[in-house]
């Protein structure tokens, strides 16, 4: 991993909100464009319960062309006109902004505002889960579980 400047953490760590601003959204829309046999469940945050459902429109996509694909803990999300992926952490609210340093060295290269950031990463995910290892110690992130880490918000501290 090359030596991060002050300037590209701070455009690292403007990444990861975006990151979680955008996987909400597409968690929204799954949920709204799809007919999931929990939704009363799933909009009260429990997000584990989606799955693979049809869609409401008759579409191939959710609206945007966003494909999703729900396995396991994760929902992928890719754009079919863009080529941006999220690969989205399910289980609840909080999990959404959760960060897998392989999917987010995915999502910065597939995100036109992002993909210049991955030029400081020349080992997709050793280098990217050092990076993760260094915000938390610097108590900026916390390790979730496995790979997973997610941003402390202020009041965490």
């Amino acid at each position: 991993m090359n030596s991060l400047t002050k300037e590209t953490v701070d455009e690292l760590l403007a990444a990861m909100d975006a990151y979680k601003v955008i996987a909400q959204e597409l968690i929204d829309k799954l949920i709204l464009e799809t007919n999931q046999p929990e939704k009363s469940e799933i909009i009260k945050g429990s997000y584990y319960l989606i799955s693979n459902a049809e869609l409401l429109n008759d579409e191939e996509h959710l609206t945007g062309n966003w494909y999703f694909d729900v396995h396991g803990e994760h929902c992928m999300f890719e754009n079919l006109d863009t080529g941006q992926k999220l690969e989205v952490s399910l289980g609840n609210t909080d999990d959404i902004g959760n960060v897998d340093p392989y999917f987010f060295y995915d999502f910065l290269k597939s995100t036109e505002n992002f993909k210049h950031l991955i030029q400081h990463f020349e080992n997709p995910f050793g280098d990217m889960l050092n990076f993760f290892e260094v915000l938390e110690k610097r108590k900026i992130l916390m390790h979730i579980h496995g790979v997973e880490y997610r941003k402390i918000l202020q009041n965490e501290k």
